[in-house]
């Protein structure tokens, strides 16, 4: 797991990561059933990786197809208390859970770590999240005990339920070197900032779950005085990039993680594609060739991964057989500046809904005739209904926001 690997040529680094490849196929094959009858029905169980071109033969697997699977059909081992258990958020609607060694879970949380510049893991992080679950996850693995007995990798914690101003006065006054919390979350302190007219003191604000945009970027830099690291990771590969302080692009171990873009996609003249991983570590339960729904831009680097601009399933169809995305709908409003908060649903009976919060001593026929400006400018004769609202609240299962969504 050691960032030494990046100091390898890069020759070295791919002969290196591609063993990784093919230790991790061969042990999935002989020992999760799942695998074994993917890989016969697809005629390959004799296949030797000799090169990065025999890779592009194993079939692509997903969530909904490992959720129809028995879950001692996917293990490799049997379950036990030696095992440690995470569970996703559900922000797709079907929650999964993924066993891993208590050694994987404690490097997962370590990476975590290695993305903020000098940190002292005998330094509280300040987090705001749904750390209930968080912790029961942790309960019975080494970070636990890291944390009891040694006070390492502790933090101080406030729930997303708790009113932003509540937790700026905790935090006001104060010198505190990382926030970790959600773009949401964050989005909603510098608000409170605003119209309070105070400045929080941060080094680094490290961002998870959602996209990061360029407006929360330089928002934070001025109320928070922080840089951002932008982690990301899904509960099939735990914190597995992370951006350097403000910067956009993704690093990511080679020797952790085999990445690969499938189904290409052009999105205002960018080139995006589905992120397909395999965990290279987690030989409880493997993940190759696993398709996480993502939708990332393609980069010309090496080792490197471009924004996220979120789930496949970020849009909504327009009757003109069109898509809009996550990243075209908040490039289209990102000039809307009177609203602290907005989003657009598309519901079950086909319309399509504005939502947002406007700032305070704003007109709302005003906003509202902006907003339809903006989208008829787009998207003329499709109709749009503005909804304006006091509060939007998160979700009540995963802590974040989601910004587009289509009801199903």
């Amino acid at each position: 797991m050691s960032k030494l690997i990046l100091l390898l040529p890069e020759s070295i680094q791919r002969k290196l990561q591609l063993r990784k490849f093919r230790r991790i196929f061969e042990w999935a094959k002989q020992n999760s059933a799942f695998y074994d009858d993917i890989y016969e029905k697809a005629g390959i169980n004799n296949l030797n990786i000799n090169s990065f071109a025999d890779i592009e033969k194993i079939p692509v697997v997903d969530k909904d197809l490992m959720l129809q699977t028995p879950k001692e059909n996917l293990l490799t081992t049997p379950l036990s208390e030696d095992l440690a258990e995470n569970s996703s958020s559900g922000s797709t609607g079907k929650p999964m859970t993924v066993y891993a060694t208590k050694k994987d879970y404690l490097t997962s949380v370590v990476r975590t770590f290695m993305a903020i510049k000098g940190y002292n893991p005998f330094k509280r992080i300040v987090f705001i999240g749904m750390h209930e679950e968080k912790e029961r996850n942790e309960k019975h693995t080494l970070v636990y005990y890291l944390q009891k007995y040694f006070g390492l990798f502790e933090r101080e914690k406030y729930s997303v339920y708790m009113p932003s101003g509540e937790i700026i006065d905790k935090l006001y006054g104060r010198e505190i070197n990382t926030l970790s919390s959600t773009p949401s979350i964050v989005k909603l302190l510098i608000e409170e900032l605003k119209e309070s007219r105070r400045i929080l003191n941060i080094n680094y604000v490290v961002l998870s779950g959602e996209t990061v945009f360029g407006d929360l970027r330089n928002d934070i830099k001025t109320y928070l005085k922080a840089k951002v690291i932008d982690v990301y990771g899904c509960t099939e590969l735990l914190s597995m990039a992370w951006t350097k302080p403000d910067m956009e692009d993704f690093n990511y171990l080679p020797n952790t993680v085999f990445v690969e873009y499938v189904n290409p996609v052009e999105i205002d003249g960018e080139h995006y594609g589905e992120l397909v991983i395999t965990n290279l570590l987690n030989k409880t339960q493997p993940f190759v060739r696993y398709n996480i729904r993502d939708l990332v831009k393609v980069p010309v680097a090496t080792n490197r991964m471009g924004n996220i601009i979120g789930r496949i399933e970020d849009h909504i169809d327009l009757e003109s057989g069109e898509k809009l995305h996550r990243l075209e709908f908040c490039t289209m409003y990102k000039p809307l500046k009177e609203c602290r908060q907005f989003r657009i649903i598309k519901k079950k009976d086909k319309r399509i809904y504005f939502q947002a919060i406007c700032k305070a001593k704003k007109e709302e026929s005003e906003i509202k005739q902006k907003i339809i400006d903006i989208w008829e400018k787009h998207f003329l004769g499709v109709p749009l209904e503005v909804q304006f609202f006091k509060e939007l609240p998160l979700s009540s299962k995963t802590g974040k926001f989601k910004i587009i969504e289509q009801e199903s």
